[in-house]
């Protein structure tokens, strides 16, 4: 097989997989491990791949940010374990940073009315309500996509608060690094870290070796939850 054959075979499995064993492209291709390896060489050279331990990812950074009601629908199984193993950790915390998203819109669903939360989350409201929790929304410019309060106000507002605990949600995690797509929001959740005693990221483990344009903090600042974890 010639070599940009072999090239395209590599990337496209990647994007389907978004990481591959050497073993599976070596059995794929029939070649030798010694050429699996000068064809992916070549490829993080270029920058389109990066080599990890028995494997390669793909390093192209996510273009899509999905809407708050289609990500509502999305593994949903792995998102409530997430959201029970988080509530474990509360303990007797109070005061606690809600990050917008799905993942900790089900952990309200396990939250005692006794704590105070505040968050930049409108779809965590009703909920909160309901439940009778004293609640602070952060106020600021609305972005109906991800149903969220962004922007300057935001960050003044949050600024004055300091927290127990912060549960974070991330689009991906990769390269050591927590990303989200925009750029306002990584902002607020990076604040919201700094401003709490401890903080946990919340991500389903679809979201790894997922890169998007944001970075939202470093993976040794916070204790990621993921359902097998």
């Amino acid at each position: 097989m010639i070599f940009e054959k072999r090239l395209e075979i590599i990337l496209d499995t990647l994007k389907e997989f978004r990481q591959v064993s050497n073993k599976i492209l070596i059995d794929k291709l029939d070649i030798s491990e010694s050429t699996l390896r000068r064809d992916l060489d070549f490829l993080e050279q270029r920058g389109e791949i990066k080599r990890v331990h028995g494997g390669a990812i793909l390093t192209n950074v996510e273009f899509e940010e999905k809407s708050y009601d289609k990500n509502i629908i999305l593994n949903i199984d792995k998102k409530c374990n997430i959201a029970k193993k988080a509530s474990n950790l509360i303990g007797n915390s109070k005061y606690i940073f809600l990050d917008a998203g799905t993942t900790t819109n089900l952990l309200i669903d396990y939250l005692d009315k006794d704590i105070n939360v505040v968050t930049n989350g409108i779809m965590h409201i009703d909920k909160l309500n309901k439940k009778k929790i004293k609640t602070i929304l952060l106020g600021g410019l609305v972005k109906s996509k991800t149903n969220v309060t962004i922007g300057e106000k935001t960050i003044l507002e949050l600024s004055s608060f300091n927290f127990d605990i912060a549960f974070i949600g991330a689009n991906g995690y990769a390269n050591g690094e927590f990303t989200t797509h925009d750029p306002s929001e990584a902002k607020i959740k990076r604040l919201a870290i700094e401003r709490s005693r401890k903080a946990y990221i919340l991500a389903d483990s679809s979201k790894k070796n997922r890169i998007y344009f944001s970075k939202i903090c470093s993976i040794n600042e916070v204790d990621l939850i993921r359902e097998d974890l």
